[in-house]
């Protein structure tokens, strides 16, 4: 749908809300969707008092606002029992529809699984958007393209390092040179590292981590750049953990879930539920 998103407003902005509300919203928390004038849904919201947040409206001052007011025929609302209900319903709906104004519509994320295997003499490391049934250790879901490759990336890295004993990063494999990690990827470990990287990714224990941070301090690399190189990675493998094994750990734990993976969906609202609860 392509929409003029500078149209002007005809009628007052407070004019068009109020038009536009065929029911007073009550004061309970609740979800509002608002329609274009062929009923096609522009946006999606929750509220914790629907009355309040759908009156607001009437009153912004965003332009952004503004230029979807300028295009809202009508504006429908469910009441739910709670806000945290409203949030999954607003997750859900906006997940389906696809409303051109919500933001969370413009953004494409990627969920990704990581699944290991013994291959050989080596442990295999595999990306995939789905669990593969083939792999002995799967974990996640972890959301985001960028910092979920970065993340892995970096793990192989740490883990091609110690096992080899190099001090440049020029001989790492060339799969590993690059920012983000392969897809697929095999590599030989110190036998302690299975369980440390299965605690890893499990999320309940950052010692590799620490370990890591050792080994940096105990190699004699060759140059200035390569320890950058390497505590930098540490840095991306930080971020990966707290925001995705770390995270989905504690999340199940909090809200007492008895699963070890989440699905794609399950995550956006978990996620949810478990701001909302902190």
């Amino acid at each position: 749908m392509t929409l003029d998103l500078f149209e002007p407003i005809s009628i007052t902005q407070k004019e068009r809300v109020n038009s536009a509300l065929f029911q007073v919203p009550p004061h309970e928390p609740g979800v509002y969707t608002m329609y274009g004038k062929k009923d096609e849904v522009l946006y999606v919201g929750k509220a914790k008092d629907l009355y309040k947040r759908v009156t607001s409206y009437r009153y912004s001052k965003s332009k952004k606002v503004q230029s979807m007011i300028a295009h809202v025929e009508r504006i429908g609302f469910e009441i739910c029992k709670s806000e945290m209900d409203a949030v999954l319903l607003e997750n859900l709906l906006i997940r389906s529809l696809r409303p051109p104004f919500n933001y969370a519509n413009k953004r494409t994320e990627t969920y990704y699984f990581i699944s290991t295997k013994r291959r050989g003499n080596k442990r295999e490391f595999r990306l995939s958007m789905r669990v593969l049934d083939d792999y002995s250790k799967v974990y996640g879901c972890f959301k985001g393209h960028g910092r979920v490759r970065k993340g892995l990336g970096a793990l192989l890295r740490f883990l091609y390092l110690e096992y080899n004993s190099i001090n440049s990063a020029h001989f790492l494999p060339s799969q590993l040179l690059g920012r983000l990690a392969p897809m697929r990827f095999s590599c030989d470990m110190v036998k302690e590292n299975k369980k440390l990287v299965h605690e890893f990714l499990q999320g309940t224990s950052n010692l590799l981590l620490k370990k890591f941070e050792e080994l940096i301090n105990d190699v004699h690399f060759k140059d200035k750049f390569t320890k950058k190189y390497f505590e930098n990675e540490l840095e991306q493998l930080n971020i990966f953990y707290a925001l995705g094994p770390e995270r989905n750990h504690q999340m199940k734990k909090d809200l007492e879930l008895d699963t070890h993976l989440i699905n794609q969906e399950q995550l956006d609202d978990l996620q949810t539920m478990y701001r909302l609860s902190n």
